[in-house]
């Protein structure tokens, strides 16, 4: 995730709600002089630059663009009088003073003059929030040439990707884009704005603050590995701050989703998640995923590598759990099975026959295995991988599996990209998990190396470290 340390705001239509008044102003004085002028057909002055104003505006009163006619416009415009606090959006100083608390440079680029945007931020009192003001005025060519937001990132010394651009005009737009920055264009459905080229959309400012937390993107789901981020490894224990923090999630828009190792049976069988509902879950690594109940992914182990694993677990007496859609079981305990679940807090299953193992639909198995049989083992078994996560005992399923599988199908089912996604996690068969999503969160209890491969590091399980980083990226209040 690239930091968005910057925040660029355009004023008319951003800060100001002002064209809606300054065009009813131009219509209401033009339609007398000239009747065959339209509301409609004054849409494009909304976000047109300074040197394409006059020739617009001829063409549209059928004049010619000389002294008399700019002098004619020049008293229409000095005749609109406007107390800019009555149109300055409510959620701007609020907003503004969160930015300047995140530690984001705050800075206004706008084609208006000097002399009308001072005459804006004075009467709102909001100059001084501002870190760096220009006007488009100052050069050769307006938007939609991005050279005012250029010359902006120049003097706040960032880089483009680390500026995030609010606009709502096409020519906005097209020039925040062109200076490479993050777009955020403001929706208004009074204009016919062309918006397409924006990264972003939103229907409020007070929408900033998260998408500049969260480096520009927009999170429109978040997966949740279960031990070690949920809960606490061995004890099950939710810490009190994580159902509220999910629930406030979903509350806000954002999808949850379970993301584990697990089979649903465990957790609901032991109630590991009192008070959580999800939207969906990957399961077992992704070999079985569902949304809102119904399965949309699945991937199990094939019949020929089931055959090679019951003769290798017949050969080296070893133990093994298997996990079906509705069921869980062993081919046998031993002291190694009892020793690894007992780490994780979690029975031993049932004893079942596998004689026929490999005629059943089995999604995932865990044999107790050491890293030498694990070798040996994957060797018979090509169309199969393995996540190993005790000393003795590894998760193995198909090729195709793997929790980062189950996203790619969740983010598709739902239609968004796995960009707009967040995922917590701890442990090595996250590690693709967080290295997919658009934000990768590990947990303070996690290996090192998923530390290193996240983009931020919250606090541990046992410290409510899923509701600190949600809060510090602004997802919640």
């Amino acid at each position: 995730m690239k930091p968005i340390k910057a925040v660029i705001f355009d004023m008319d239509g951003v800060l100001i709600d002002s064209e809606p008044v300054y065009l009813h102003h131009q219509y209401t004085h033009l339609k007398s002089l000239y009747p065959w002028i339209t509301l409609e057909s004054m849409y494009p002055l909304v976000g047109i630059s300074g040197q394409e104003y006059m020739p617009f505006m001829a063409k549209l009163c059928r004049r010619t663009d000389d002294a008399a006619f700019r002098q004619e416009m020049d008293a229409m415009n000095a005749g609109c009088q406007v107390y800019y606090p009555d149109i300055l959006r409510k959620e701007v100083r609020p907003l503004l003073h969160e930015l300047k608390q995140m530690g984001l440079q705050v800075a206004l680029a706008s084609s208006s003059s000097r002399e009308c945007i001072e005459q804006v931020l004075t009467q709102c009192k909001i100059r001084e929030l501002f870190d760096c003001i220009v006007s488009g005025h100052e050069f050769t060519h307006s938007k939609p040439d991005p050279e005012i937001y250029r010359f902006t990132m120049d003097k706040l010394k960032r880089r483009p990707e680390e500026c995030l651009i609010v606009e709502d005009s096409t020519y906005g737009v097209q020039a925040g884009t062109a200076a490479g920055g993050v777009v955020a264009a403001l929706r208004d459905e009074r204009f016919p704005f062309d918006q397409r080229a924006a990264q972003l959309h939103i229907d409020s400012l007070a929408e900033l603050p998260a998408l500049a937390a969260c480096g520009g993107k927009r999170i429109r789901a978040a997966f949740f590995d279960v031990d070690g981020t949920l809960i606490t490894v061995g004890g099950h224990r939710m810490p009190p701050g994580v159902a509220p923090a999910l629930q406030a999630l979903q509350r806000s828009g954002v999808q949850v989703f379970l993301c584990t190792g697990r089979h649903a049976l465990e957790i609901e069988e032991e109630n590991m998640l009192p008070g959580i509902t999800v939207d969906g879950a990957v399961y077992m690594n992704g070999q079985l995923c569902e949304l809102q109940g119904q399965i949309v992914r699945e991937t199990p182990i094939p019949a020929g590598d089931l055959s090679a694993l019951k003769q290798f677990l017949q050969k080296k007496n070893c133990s093994c759990i298997f996990l079906e859609k509705d069921r869980m079981y062993a081919n046998c305990v031993d002291s190694r099975m009892e020793t690894e679940q007992a780490k994780i807090g979690t029975a031993v299953p049932a004893v079942r026959d596998i004689s026929d193992l490999e005629n059943r639909r089995i999604y995932q198995v865990i044999p107790f295995v050491n890293e030498e049989e694990e070798e040996e083992l994957l060797r018979q078994m090509p169309h199969c991988r393995t996540k190993r996560w005790g000393d003795a005992v590894v998760d193995l399923m198909s090729r195709s599996g793997g929790k980062e599988n189950g996203i790619r199908a969740l983010c598709a089912a739902i239609g968004i990209t796995t960009e707009e996604t967040i995922a917590f996690g701890d442990a090595d068969n996250d590690l693709e998990m967080l290295q997919l999503a658009g934000i990768g969160v590990a947990m303070g209890n996690a290996l090192p190396q998923v530390r290193a491969c996240a983009d931020m590091v919250t606090d541990t399980v046992e410290n409510d470290g899923i509701a600190h980083a949600l809060q510090k990226l602004k997802l919640i209040g």
